[in-house]
């Protein structure tokens, strides 16, 4: 059964990263990405970062499909994460934010506290 492999993308290059090791996997185990990009407050800003991410999903032929979500970065990716049938999470340990000062940034830092499946986080 295929599964899907959450990757939030932000057009950072740490994201990025993250998204060709998710597509990795997903060839690996046959699974498909659910690309994601989270916007304080409208679809809009975030389209050209998921038309970037799913032109290198394209160009690898895995499955995907894509969401722009409002709302705040760490529970859009964990509304997402609780859909049936997600293997886990792949993101970059820090994002375009200015977040934290250790090695995970604030969203990462917030994902990992409340996530319901496994996360992998791919270092800057």
């Amino acid at each position: 059964m295929s599964m899907k492999i959450v990757v939030p993308v932000d057009g950072s290059i740490i994201a990025t990263n993250a998204l060709k090791f998710a597509i990795t996997m997903a060839k690996a185990y046959g699974d498909q990405i659910r690309l994601i990009n989270i916007q304080p407050s409208h679809q809009i800003l975030g389209e050209s970062t998921i038309r970037e991410a799913s032109a290198l999903l394209e160009e690898e032929r895995v499955l995907y499909s894509s969401k722009i979500r409002v709302g705040t970065p760490a529970l859009e990716i964990i509304t997402e994460a609780k859909e049936k049938d997600v293997r886990c999470i792949v993101m970059g340990s820090r994002g375009n934010g200015n977040g934290s000062s250790g090695k995970l940034g604030s969203v990462s830092q917030a994902t990992l506290a409340m996530a319901p499946c496994p996360i992998m986080f791919i270092p800057s």
